[in-house]
């Protein structure tokens, strides 16, 4: 049995569309967007600024309000740490939940040893949180609200319409991180009002190294100051040489989802269901974590009830899958967020997560399938 890849969560393989984009960024039109003075600058300023047409056009805002950075994680710390340093002589009161992912939670643990009071939302059992809780969180120095929009370990999608309306009542600046849901569901940024929101490429078939912040151009005027200094580039807020080839791929990978959103989400959920009915058929006590229908299509987080052993993702040799999020693989303790949705520690050690994505086929999937089944079954016995 060949090897089978179903760790889309954790980062997707580059679509090849995106690959030949690049290549001539590498080789040929490899000016500095910031050089002015010459055509090679020129033409790599027109293709950054194409590349943000093609990312706004997905979520439906203006290509001025897209900030590139490194990924989500350098997104998520440049909006939060960039609000708050706004609000540094006052009293300042930020929420979050306890699920979010690790660039979250640690941001948020920074800042409350330095002078912000800080709540963290529980959530409900099927991974949602609860908006009165949320409603009755809030204060009146409640400056910030982060909320991710899908989970990366579960799936679960967040009401962050809701919390918009919340927050824009209530003036306080909302931000999301959103790397799990960019080009998985459909984003519209003109109906939902976001103040911040973070991307991360390598999560939508493009490569590793770029994402984005946007910023709302409305409600954001004069509201984050830049956490990095060296220089003006993308509005101040993120100094450094911007990386060229990578952007391009951003861009077209950006491009191709919105042309093929649909498509991916009908095929995913098929192979989706395909996978669930399944397992489901030979181990009919599997446990599929976080609200069933509320989710991203690509993941399936799902436990095994009655592994004695901590041995199941070891003995999954043939499949890419994991426990979690990667940016958690090592460290000891059990998942957060499996814990926060009331898994005890003998049924997260027999969890997996699954992500299908773009290139996964219905042959991988039986495949797959069959071989979980004979492994756990092999376990059990």
């Amino acid at each position: 049995m060949k090897r089978i890849y179903l760790d889309n969560n954790s980062t997707t393989k580059i679509d090849e569309r995106v690959f030949e984009a690049m290549l001539p960024f590498l080789t040929e039109h490899y000016g500095n967007p910031s050089s002015t003075e010459h055509a090679f600058g020129w033409k790599a300023n027109d293709s950054v600024n194409v590349s943000r047409e093609h990312i706004s056009d997905l979520i439906n805002c203006s290509p001025n309000e897209i900030i590139f950075t490194s990924g989500a994680t350098e997104s998520n710390n440049i909006s939060i740490l960039g609000v708050l340093e706004r609000y540094k002589n006052q009293k300042k009161h930020a929420i979050t939940v306890n699920t979010e992912h690790k660039s979250i939670l640690d941001i948020f643990n920074y800042i409350e040893k330095n002078n912000t009071s800080t709540t963290y939302l529980d959530v409900q059992k099927n991974g949602i949180i609860d908006i009165n809780q949320l409603e009755d969180s809030i204060n009146d120095t409640t400056r910030l609200i982060s909320v991710m929009l899908a989970n990366n370990e579960i799936g679960v999608l967040q009401p962050i319409h809701k919390i918009s309306q919340i927050c824009r009542k209530q003036g306080i600046i909302f931000h999301v991180d959103a790397a799990q849901a960019l080009g998985k569901i459909h984003i519209n940024l003109n109906e939902t009002k976001i103040d911040l929101m973070s991307f991360s490429s390598h999560k939508i078939y493009g490569p590793k190294g770029i994402g984005c912040i946007y910023l709302n151009r409305e409600t954001m005027k004069n509201k984050i100051a830049p956490i990095i200094f060296g220089g003006d580039h993308e509005r101040g807020l993120r100094p450094g040489t911007l990386s060229l080839h990578n952007i391009v791929g951003f861009g077209k990978a950006c491009r191709i989802s919105k042309k093929d959103i649909d498509k991916d989400i009908n095929k995913i959920n098929e192979l989706r269901d395909l996978m669930i009915a399944n397992l489901m058929t030979h181990l009919p006590d599997m446990r599929i974590n976080g609200d069933v229908s509320k989710r991203i299509s690509g993941n399936l987080n799902v436990s095994f009830p009655g592994l004695v052993e901590k041995t199941l993702l070891k003995n999954l040799k043939k499949i890419a899958v994991s426990s979690g999020s990667a940016c958690t693989s090592a460290s000891p303790t059990p998942s957060h967020v499996l814990k926060a949705i009331g898994l005890d520690d003998s049924l997260i050690d027999s969890t997996i997560r699954i992500g299908i994505g773009r290139f996964n086929t219905e042959k991988e999937i039986k495949e797959a399938s069959k071989y979980i089944i004979k492994i756990i079954t092999k376990l059990k016995n």
